[in-house]
């Protein structure tokens, strides 16, 4: 359901992550799903929910050697944005527009602290 989305366009993400659930019912040990949620997370909340289902899969009894991949991939988009985010300018914003920086910057910075507490073995 997944690739369907991906291929053909039908909205089947909902589907796709149905059945990623449905397979960590039957096999809880098994990591590959938790791969698969990451990867269709996203970008959501600025990585931190792709990050959270690629250390379950890393974490998991049977890991998926990819999630270790697609993990330091959004550690080093973190940092980048980390940096950018340091360089940008928030007393003229509106109060929501600052609202919604600050979030940004919360989430970005806690993705950024994370890369820098998880072990470099790989």
């Amino acid at each position: 359901a997944r690739y369907q989305n991906e291929l053909s366009g039908v909205d089947t993400e909902l589907l796709a992550e149905r059945f990623y659930y449905q397979a960590l019912s039957v096999a809880p040990q098994i990591g590959m799903p938790f791969n698969q949620l990451g990867t269709l997370a996203g970008s959501k909340y600025y990585n931190v929910e792709a990050t959270y289902c690629y250390l379950r899969c890393i974490q998991s009894e049977v890991s998926f050697e990819g999630a270790y991949g697609n993990l330091k991939r959004l550690y080093d988009k973190a940092a980048k944005m980390y940096h950018q985010l340091k360089k940008c300018e928030t007393r003229k914003l509106s109060p929501s527009k600052k609202r919604g920086k600050d979030i940004k910057r919360l989430l970005v910075s806690f993705m950024y602290l994370q890369s820098l507490l998880q072990p470099k073995s790989r």
